[in-house]
């Protein structure tokens, strides 16, 4: 069989290339040379293509049995939507399902910001969808609907977080979780939405399954994990973990901020994720005030969160480092005065004890949990990476 995978030289489509090595021709498809310079390296067959583009999509979709589609294209100035942009994706489904082989499966990586303020509380407070969201949703629709005119068998996949080996997701984990304490922001038993491209693989194998029904499906690890199995999976063996939920706000300071700005700011602020675009619109003389506004909030926001932390936390603990390098600074210089550090040299205690512990929080811990439908009979994804073989970690 062969299976194509376009958009190859994205994080998930690389590691999902070496995952499906052994077990059918795989095929990378990229849109320019500089994308298939890693992936001809590593002696993957892989075609230069513009599937956007009728030509392009005919000379290389025609022979494949599957398609794994992880490409989709933004404006590169903006990062966000545009017309052109949106016309390119468009066309790239269009042509997938229209030229790749009679009998094709073809799988669509969507994302889990399609449901919107249902998993994300804070997508919007005036029930508005981004661009990237309102895009998603559209080709979702696009995809289902080409393949049933064309007979073929689509599925859509989708995504929130992916951890792998080699997926950026993964390293920032390790690297958060590797202090010798970090205070985790969230409740441990929460459920996490995260998927494994492991799961992402035996996903797509149940997809390829002439059995498994066509349609939307959310996937995640199976079963899915907690937060706390997540930084159990992820953390140095030495790191001591304490979990503490980021505190309630306070509405009512939160209702008297907004008063003192404009109707149109508390709009822009409540919405910043459509700000990108919109300068990408607007005059370029009102960009600088946008920018120095959201600013001018995120300082405000850090402030807000310090005076929100546990008490608790801020007075004891961190004051009690505080005093302990009040100490050892004055040792220090009695020891300087007394020639008894004659190399100068900076002792360990001296150190500030707060550089060794973090703080980690990130968006996705304040994420309801994902709802199905779910692929069947999907693998313990635990087991799964248990059984995942070294040559994963790339030359």
């Amino acid at each position: 069989m062969k299976l194509g995978i376009i958009g190859a030289n994205s994080n998930v489509g690389t590691e999902l290339s070496f995952l499906f090595k052994n077990n059918f021709d795989v095929i990378t498809i990229t849109r320019n040379q500089l994308g298939s310079i890693f992936l001809k390296y590593h002696d993957f067959p892989c075609r230069i293509s513009d599937v956007s583009n009728e030509t392009d999509a005919k000379e290389s979709l025609s022979d494949l049995n599957s398609v794994i589609i992880c490409s989709y294209a933004i404006d590169q100035y903006s990062g966000s939507q545009t017309r052109s942009s949106q016309k390119i994706n468009e066309d790239m489904i269009k042509n997938i399902v229209k030229f790749s082989n009679t009998d094709s499966t073809l799988i669509y990586f969507s994302t889990i910001r399609t449901f919107s303020n249902n998993i994300v509380p804070n997508t919007s407070n005036f029930g508005f969808k981004s661009s990237f969201e309102k895009e998603k949703i559209h080709l979702e629709k696009l995809l289902l609907n080409e393949s049933q005119k064309n007979k073929k068998r689509a599925f859509i996949l989708r995504m929130s977080q992916v951890f792998g080996e080699n997926q950026p997701r993964t390293r920032y984990f390790r690297d958060s979780l590797s202090k010798d304490k970090v205070v985790v922001n969230v409740f441990p038993e929460k459920i996490s939405n995260i998927v494994h491209t492991v799961t992402i693989k035996d996903a797509i194998m149940k997809c390829l399954d002439k059995k498994s029904i066509p349609g939307i499906y959310s996937l995640v690890n199976n079963p899915q994990w907690t937060w706390e199995n997540v930084i159990d999976f992820y953390k140095q063996p030495n790191t001591i973990i304490e979990y503490q939920p980021k505190p309630n706000v306070n509405l009512n300071s939160k209702k008297s901020e907004k008063n003192k700005n404009g109707l149109l700011w508390n709009l822009l602020k409540s919405n910043k994720k459509y700000i990108t675009p919109f300068l990408y619109y607007v005059s370029p003389k009102f960009e600088p005030q946008i920018q120095k506004k959201l600013a001018e909030k995120k300082m405000l926001n850090a402030k807000s969160r310090m005076n929100n932390l546990d008490n608790k936390y801020v007075d004891q603990k961190f004051q009690s480092f505080q005093n302990k390098t009040f100490e050892n600074i004055a040792k220090f210089l009695n020891s300087l005065n007394n020639d008894a550090n004659p190399n100068n040299k900076i002792p360990e205690e001296l150190i500030d004890e707060s550089e060794k512990i973090s703080v980690f929080n990130i968006e996705e811990f304040e994420f309801n949990t994902m709802p199905g439908p779910f692929l069947d009979n999907l693998y313990n994804t635990k087991k799964l990476l248990d059984n995942c073989s070294d040559d994963m970690v790339f030359r």
